[in-house]
């Protein structure tokens, strides 16, 4: 009897080919529909967002020229899965409707672009800045009077800018997430409910935001709505690519509107650069050099005997500064994969995660 599910590779890279419609259809509504997803072409990511899922399509927001078909990259947990999808159309708002193929499953890890080397010389490149995730919730917990006063001073403008409103800033001060937290950097999307009761209704419509399907979760984790009638609640990040917390802005007497969204978002993208300004986020003079380099991921070396990587491991989440040349640079998130002891340092193999669209531009840039 023919299988529709089948194997390839080797006991150390098995890849699973799906073709189910059943399979396709619940891993596609469940998880590519939901997660942040690239599309994959000539070896190189490019971002995309799922905007819808209607059995059996998928409707898919990118910047790519047209094409008969597309393979999305999900990356989730320790699975890293490709779904090859025929173009069936493309909407007046310029999204393509999708129709899945089949899936191929493997353990995360396995690349999917060839690293480029990086020449030595002036413009080899470095890291900078490295700092795993941990060291910024210590940071958040600790008393900073220099932050809060700030923290003031933008609670007081945004009731200002939407009055009647509560408006609240919270940082992420422990590993352990909330369920909001975790939807926000699941997603790396905002909330934007201008009526929390109702699904999706007019501004909603003009900006990706958090599906409302997760959203109800966060509601009632919350015990929203309470005495709210809408919401907006805006990812705080650390130099747009680590989530350090959010800004949340509830409304009690009236629906909540796409323009008041816009300036909600550009006071906190403010706010972040008036945090960086204060230093308020953990620094690390130490530098490494930029070995190899692809769309996906990079190694580097890391000199030294203590430095604030000694105690991290495989698995670990850091951020960096990633001085490619001197005018290209980007702030890169990710998770270590592998490491090497070296005679006076260690190789670090880095898997990015959540790459920004600046510094999607930068690797660009750098490998195209």
């Amino acid at each position: 009897m023919k299988s529709h599910e089948d194997q390839q590779g080797g006991d150390a890279g098995k890849v699973r080919k799906i073709i189910d419609h059943a399979q396709l259809h619940q891993i596609t509504e469940k998880l590519f529909a939901r997660f942040p997803i690239h599309i994959v072409e000539n070896n190189q990511k490019n971002t995309a967002r799922a905007v819808a899922y209607a059995h059996p399509h998928l409707e898919v927001m990118h910047q790519m020229p047209a094409a008969p078909s597309r393979t999305l990259l999900l990356v989730k947990d320790d699975n890293s899965m490709m779904l090859e999808c025929t173009v069936v159309s493309r909407t007046e708002r310029g999204s393509e409707i999708l129709k899945p193929l089949r899936l191929f499953l493997g353990k995360r890890g396995i690349r999917h672009e060839n690293r480029v080397a990086v020449s030595s010389g002036d413009l080899a490149g470095q890291v900078r800045n490295v700092i795993p995730h941990p060291e910024f919730y210590k940071a958040n917990a600790a008393s900073n009077a220099s932050r809060d006063s700030l923290f003031a001073q933008y609670i007081s403008a945004l009731r200002e800018l939407i009055p009647e409103t509560t408006v609240k800033i919270e940082l992420q001060r422990h590993n352990r997430l909330t369920v909001r937290m975790k939807k926000l950097q699941d997603f790396n999307l905002p909330v934007f409910a201008p009526r929390m009761g109702e699904q999706r209704q007019g501004d909603d419509l003009k900006l990706m935001a958090m599906p409302y399907s997760e959203y109800e979760q966060v509601m009632r984790s919350d015990a929203l709505p309470g005495d709210y009638l809408g919401e907006i609640c805006e990812p705080l990040r650390y130099r747009g690519a680590l989530l350090i917390g959010y800004v949340q802005v509830l409304s009690s007497r009236a629906s909540l509107n796409i323009s008041q969204y816009h300036s909600v978002r550009q006071l906190v993208r403010r706010l972040e650069k008036h945090l960086d300004e204060k230093r308020a986020f953990p620094e690390n003079p130490v530098t490494g050099k930029i070995i190899d380099i692809s769309h996906g991921g990079m190694g580097f070396i890391y000199t030294g005997q203590r430095t604030m990587l000694s105690a991290a491991g495989i698995g670990d989440k850091i951020v960096f500064d990633a001085h490619f040349t001197a005018e290209n640079t980007a702030t890169i998130s990710g998770k270590i994969m592998n490491m090497t002891s070296l005679e006076n340092g260690r190789r670090y193999g880095i898997e990015f995660e959540n790459v920004s669209e600046a510094a999607e531009t930068a690797l660009k840039m750098l490998l195209d």
